[in-house]
């Protein structure tokens, strides 16, 4: 056994105060409500707030960042609508009711790990800070007179066990090295706490006297890590597979009844979803432009579609103002904004033009298109389909495209078709992407009301489910190139720790770098495991089977893992 001490590897206080390890500890007395605070009024649902106005909700005080409705101000978060201006004060429980505190006993704790009281403003006790962890101690020394042997029948993992003590587990007789609780006995583990001494029946070995106090001191074993196996999700918080919704041709209608505007960017938010809308800069009005900043700060994508959607496609000769000229109009109109995904108008493009998109430095990918040959589009090319997890051309991005009738998709006329592209990339774990237009208000190939918000709902379902992930076109561009280069190694960290750190040195990692999620096998000791980047405690997800899940950014440092307990 190692005897070296671990120091403090992590402090678990900075965990529990983040909420990212949750508390076995419940109040069992309702706490009063705080009062609300002077001189803001009541954050009501229905009602429409601009930046830098003020609300009560529930005694806190809180000012809007920009335009919002509906948005619950405790429920923000740091991204949110709502910043907290000053916290609520809780009104001490009357002298009528007298506050109980729940009896709370304390989470077993392994030697070396000290448990910590944590009280709320009231002094009841509402969970527990794990502050210090060093290894077991070391195995006693061999002397002239052997240790008296304790025999305690079969291994019980509830039951704690000190040096010394025999067990038997699965027809093998062991004996404590040292204070051990929970784990299994493993003959093929030489360095662990117990020292396997064959099957049952055999004579027990006894230690033999020797000249002198003290044996010769046993080598050190290797430090033994928490994580022991770890692998990048192939989609985005463990997801079976990615779906990118772009609604083409924004710009192109009447401010006053853009569906853009009135339907899709309200209705995403109201679900939690994102998606893309491709501009055509040339036509956009002030009032565009506007809408364009709360869809970005709304999560959504700003792809750009041209300047002015020359039909049937782009001239050579005019590649330059469309696409680099439509950049630079978003950049101006939107802060700057870096449009990064390119839809061809007409979704055709000679190859001249293809291969000038890859030119442009900003742009990582672009929507597939019909070839052009002699000023003629091939429309007996289908650029339609599936993209396969390792897709290998980011500017030949495949799609399906909504028609009322379905007649150009790849999914039987008739079907739903929005719905079928979804389950063909979780059946096939790929990324499929779905290109629209209008939807409800007169327009080229308009969605019905009704169909375009059931499949949100059915796209809600799915991220739900924890089977979909829904994102952008740039956000799974990137995640697929980060998942491949950003290489992450997995190293021990003295016992019962792991350090994960990032081989960034790829160009391609340089370039699209992004969070990733991975996937991991714990050596379960009865506790979660914890994790730290740079000082900043990272939610883990803990699953069944001794399996955790992490999603992390590869350039924003190590991560040290270890355990924290219920």
């Amino acid at each position: 056994m190692q005897s070296k001490q671990f120091g403090r590897a992590l402090v678990f206080a900075l965990l529990t105060s983040s909420g990212l390890l949750v508390s076995n500890a419940q109040a069992l007395s309702t706490t009063p409500k705080p009062t609300a605070v002077p001189g803001y009024p009541n954050w009501v649902n229905s009602s429409v707030y601009t930046g830098g106005q003020r609300v009560s909700y529930n005694g806190a005080a809180y000012e809007a960042k920009w335009w919002t409705q509906g948005d619950n101000p405790a429920q923000s978060g740091e991204w949110g609508a709502w910043k907290l201006i000053s916290a609520a004060t809780p009104t001490p429980a009357p002298t009528s009711t007298p506050l109980v505190c729940p009896s709370m006993t304390p989470p077993p704790t392994a030697t070396g790990m000290t448990a910590k009281p944590i009280y709320d403003t009231y002094g009841c006790i509402t969970g527990w800070e794990i502050t210090a962890w060093i290894t077991p101690p070391p195995t006693p020394t061999a002397t002239a007179t052997a240790t008296p042997v304790v025999n305690t029948g079969t291994w019980n993992a509830a039951t704690a066990y000190t040096a010394g003590i025999e067990i038997i587990y699965n027809g093998r007789r062991y004996r404590a090295r040292w204070w051990v609780q929970g784990q299994v006995p493993n003959p093929a583990d030489p360095w662990g706490p117990w020292e396997d001494l064959g099957p049952v029946g055999l004579p027990t070995p006894t230690p033999s006297p020797t000249s002198t106090a003290t044996a010769s001191p046993s080598p050190t074993p290797a430090a033994r890590g928490i994580v022991n196996e770890l692998q990048v999700s192939t989609w985005k918080n463990g997801a079976k597979g990615a779906y990118s919704l772009v609604h083409d041709d924004y710009c192109s209608m009447y401010y006053g009844t853009d569906p853009y505007i009135q339907i899709m960017n309200p209705e995403l938010k109201k679900r939690g979803l994102v998606a893309g809308f491709g501009m055509i800069t040339g036509s956009c009005s002030p009032q565009h432009w506007a809408a364009a900043k709360e869809m970005i700060a709304n999560g959504h994508e700003i792809i750009s579609h041209s300047r002015s959607h020359p039909n049937p496609y782009i001239a050579d000769a005019e590649l330059d103002v469309q696409l680099n000229g439509a950049a630079a109009d978003i950049a101006a109109n939107l802060d700057g904004y870096q449009a990064s995904y390119f839809v061809w108008p007409g979704d055709a493009a000679s190859t001249a033009a293809t291969d000038f998109l890859k030119t442009i430095p900003q742009y990582i990918g672009g929507r597939a298109s019909h070839l052009v040959a002699n000023g003629n589009v091939d429309y007996t090319t289908m650029p339609a389909g599936v993209n396969a997890a390792n897709f290998d051309n980011p500017y030949r991005i495949k799609w399906d495209l909504f028609t009322v009738d379905g007649k150009w998709s790849l999914y039987p006329m008739g079907s739903e078709i929005l719905n079928l592209h979804i389950d063909a990339a979780i059946s096939q774990g790929a990324w499929t992407t779905r290109t629209a237009h209008g939807v409800d208000t007169g327009y080229w190939e308009t969605i019905p009301l009704d169909r375009y918000l059931a499949h949100l709902d059915y796209a809600k379902a799915k991220v739900d489910s924890g089977e979909l992930w829904m994102d952008t076109p740039s956000n799974v561009i990137k995640y697929r190139y980060a998942r491949e280069f950003c290489k992450p190694v997995l190293t021990p960290n003295g016992n019962w720790s792991s350090l994960l750190t990032f081989d960034t040195s790829a160009p391609q990692c340089q370039k699209y770098a992004t969070p990733i999620t991975l996937q991991m096998k714990v050596l379960q000791q009865g506790g979660m495991l914890g994790a730290i980047q740079n000082g900043k405690a990272v939610k883990v997800t803990n699953g069944p089977n001794n399996t955790a899940m992490i999603t992390v950014d590869p350039s924003a440092g190590d991560v040290t893992f270890a355990y924290a307990l219920p």
